[in-house]
């Protein structure tokens, strides 16, 4: 059995208010290392421009400029000096610290001059461009929402009408700044590779309407002439919600996708296996059979479910791209043709104990088990909630030497799962006022825990490790 920990990059210590790619990471790595910690799980690190949500991001391929690390660019002789900036926060301020961030990266892009390294960069990933352009278009337009941008901007893919040279350095500001992320990304992914640390990512099965990817390739959607969606992606009514949860994406065009020989998805998956060791798709089941919500529906309810070409696009994937290390995220309702599709695949799925408490811990064996993802209440907060005949079932199977909530990540450590990942958050036993995410809601909370200074992840993987190794 292999083991890691669930740490959002936002979540990390660092001396500028969010996690980034500077020394802290790299001591994380060490800890984890110095800990028996086989894997870093993450969430999804691209820009997001709806309540800073990792789910919903302005572009698949780019990295968000907040994770840069700035003293690494006083290092190189592009800045002169950055002073800590909300250092020991336990919650992120994302407007704040973005605010704070562009305007030094501005003052780095301002000194750098090019190079090589640069160009090679450039060249080897064309999607750069793309993003660039759209940031820039979006920037003059006050908006991600390009179906109403002016008909030249929102057309430019397909008729190239503005005129780019006006636009010159803003465009090259956003290249300048993908170059520097993937830079910081790929030094820090080779640390921990060469520590024996795998880099779990996470994502997305949708993208979001408000993207790159969506104005650039219009006919891989269902939108209506304006450039809208026709229907929209979700989930009907589950654990998390009552009416649903209406997600809003466009939804995919898969006779479109089928006929391009599923380019959209090989290109991203490969992308994907380049940044990451191990790719988590999340919400699997949409290659099977995904939820149709009508635009203009109040709530989720509204949904039907419609069917995707799962075995005929993961052929092509295999196909096109070799050996790719995928994990299927396979909660919740699922017709037994998803589990089919995924067990053709020889994929493995996901386990979470707070799920599995009525129906017993089976088929652990080709799984990632989890005490609790990034949308669970914390296992201190869900262990502390139980009533009298789930506590009785529980204590029946952990260790009873053992708080409840540490016995739970016991028995998962010691499971017969392949692999088990333990949120950051749980091992530091945190309640459900630091919850991470709450699903289906819009608060000032989510998405904004972090783990304020070294000594914290010290101390949660040092606690991953002992429980890890007491019989």
């Amino acid at each position: 059995m292999k083991s890691g920990i669930l740490f959002p990059l936002s979540s990390f210590p660092s001396k500028h208010g969010i996690g980034d790619l500077g020394k802290e990471a790299y001591k994380v790595i060490d800890q984890l290392a110095a800990n028996k910690g086989q894997y870093l799980q993450i969430l999804p690190f691209h820009p997001s421009t709806q309540a800073n949500s990792p789910y919903r991001a302005v572009s698949t391929y780019a990295g968000d400029e907040i994770y840069i690390n700035l003293n690494s660019l006083v290092e190189n002789g592009l800045l002169d000096e950055v002073p800590e900036y909300y250092s020991e926060t336990s919650n992120v301020d994302y407007d704040k610290i973005r605010k704070f961030k562009h305007k030094y990266l501005l003052l780095a892009y301002n000194n750098f001059k090019g190079n090589d390294q640069y160009d090679r960069f450039l060249t080897k990933c064309p999607w750069v461009f793309d993003y660039a352009l759209y940031c820039t278009f979006a920037s003059i337009n006050k908006s991600y929402d390009w179906a109403s941008w002016p008909t030249e901007f929102k057309d430019y893919p397909k008729y190239h009408q503005v005129n780019l040279t006006k636009y010159t350095e803003q465009i090259a500001y956003y290249q300048f700044v993908q170059f520097i992320f993937y830079h910081q990304w790929f030094s820090f992914k080779k640390y921990a590779n060469d520590k024996g640390i795998k880099i779990i990512g996470d994502m997305p099965f949708y993208v979001d309407h408000g993207s790159v990817e969506v104005w650039l390739d219009n006919q891989s959607f269902l939108l209506d002439e304006a450039g809208y969606p026709t229907s929209v992606a979700g989930v009907p009514p589950d654990y998390f919600s009552p009416t649903g949860q209406y997600w809003g994406n466009p939804l995919y065009d898969w006779k479109y996708l089928k006929f391009n020989k599923f380019k959209f998805w090989t290109d991203r998956i490969g992308w994907a296996s380049k940044i990451f060791d191990i790719t988590r798709i999340d919400h699997f089941r949409a290659f099977d059979s995904y939820w149709d919500i009508p635009v203009d529906a109040p709530t989720a309810i509204e949904g039907s479910w419609k069917y995707a070409p799962g075995y005929e696009l993961f052929d092509q994937l295999y196909a096109s791209l070799g050996s790719i290390d995928l994990v299927a995220e396979d909660l919740g309702y699922l017709r037994p043709e998803v589990i089919e599709l995924k067990n053709h695949y020889h994929l493995k799925g996901m386990k979470v104990f707070q799920f599995m408490l009525d129906d017993g811990f089976n088929d652990l064996e080709h799984s990632y088990f989890y005490p609790g993802t990034h949308d669970n209440e914390t296992i201190k907060g869900w262990s502390d909630s139980l009533n009298e005949e789930a506590l009785n079932k529980i204590k029946k199977i952990v260790d009873e030497k053992l708080p409840l909530n540490l016995a739970i990540i016991k028995f998962c450590l010691h499971s017969n799962a392949s692999d088990v990942i333990v949120p950051v958050w749980d091992l530091l036993e945190v309640d459900n006022e630091q919850r991470f995410n709450i699903p289906g809601e819009v608060n000032d909370t989510n998405w904004t825990y972090r783990v304020s200074n070294m000594s914290l992840v010290e101390k949660a993987f040092k606690l991953f490790n002992k429980l890890k190794s007491e019989d």
